[in-house]
């Protein structure tokens, strides 16, 4: 059958340079007898740092993993986060010294994958302009940026994390969430509902100009805006308990798939339920793939605390 390379259709969707190279080219199997093979790997390298580059403001787990808030650790390596750490003392001469402990928690950091996947006609992706395959690239990228902050929170939320309900009082509010997990010491972030943060946007008496999107700064902390939360949602995070990781950006264009064309798909590998599924060859369609591996694990409880059902509305100032 007729029709566009694979890489060609990279090239139409204006895809990274390192991800259309890792398409294009023909790499053979790797092997420990050559000393140069994992220089075959900078591309992937390299596009995995761009893909995180480009979730900007999209993703507020990436942003703050960017931003260096949360401690970046690699997957499925061992890591311990500092749950109580060393303390330092003044003394005279000839007093003794205290000797101090370092406890450390935590697991192994697994990798989960975010996916967003599209089925597009040939038509569309053939004829389409510049302006629409940006389009097209830019509703990968703010899926992939949900699915990463929605399994992000998912995988640091234990029955020990700290919840509460919210006051009705600003203030009070934000009281409860910094006792629960300002500890002098730590590296704090918020992570903002869009409704919380079109609330906090209007505070007007100095504690910060937190924005209603993207990346800004509240009570001097950075404060992530994320569609991933449900409404009402307020979390406070130290960066110095977390560890966490992005990498592995994954490209993948299918002509020759069989798709369930349905946004909650229910033939698994688990216990799959019988569904029609459609040929991407017979319709003449291609499938586009985005994805990454990702993973968050927390050493202490007091990692993060979250607030829910938040209802401020318009604060006013003092």
């Amino acid at each position: 059958m007729g029709g566009e390379s694979i890489s060609e259709i990279a090239d139409r969707l204006k895809m990274p340079a390192p991800a259309q190279r890792i398409l294009k080219a023909a790499v053979s199997a790797g092997t420990l007898s050559d000393p140069e093979w994992a220089a075959q790997l900078a591309d992937l390298n390299a596009a995995s740092s761009a893909f995180l580059q480009s979730l900007g403001g999209r993703s507020a787990f990436a942003s703050l993993l960017d931003m260096g808030v949360i401690t970046r650790a690699p997957l499925r390596s061992h890591v311990g986060v500092v749950s109580e750490g060393v303390v330092g003392a003044v003394n005279r001469e000839g007093e003794a010294r205290p000797v101090s402990r370092m406890t450390l928690n935590g697991g192994t950091l697994l990798p989960r994958r975010a996916d967003a996947v599209i089925a597009l006609s040939r038509e569309i992706i053939e004829n389409s302009s510049a302006a629409s395959q940006a389009f097209v690239s830019r509703q990968l990228r703010r899926a992939v940026a949900k699915a990463l902050d929605t399994g992000f929170v998912d995988s640091l939320v234990t029955s020990a994390t700290p919840s509460f309900s919210s006051t009705g009082e600003h203030s009070s509010d934000l009281k409860i969430l910094l006792d629960a997990v300002n500890s002098g010491w730590g590296r704090l972030a918020w992570i903002s509902s869009v409704d919380v943060a079109n609330s906090i946007c209007l505070l007007d008496d100095g504690r910060g100009r937190a924005g209603p999107e993207g990346v800004s700064e509240f009570l001097n902390l950075p404060f992530c805006v994320s569609p991933a939360l449900a409404d009402g949602t307020l979390l406070l995070l130290d960066g110095d308990l977390i560890a966490a990781d992005i990498t592995s950006l994954g490209v993948d264009i299918a002509r020759h798939a069989s798709l369930q064309m349905n946004d909650a798909p229910t033939n698994d590998a688990g216990a799959p339920t019988a569904t029609n599924l459609t040929s991407t060859w017979q319709t003449n369609t291609v499938g586009i793939r985005l994805s990454t591996l990702f993973g968050g694990t927390s050493g202490a409880p007091d990692a993060m605390a979250i607030m829910t059902g938040i209802t401020w509305g318009t604060l006013a100032s003092g």
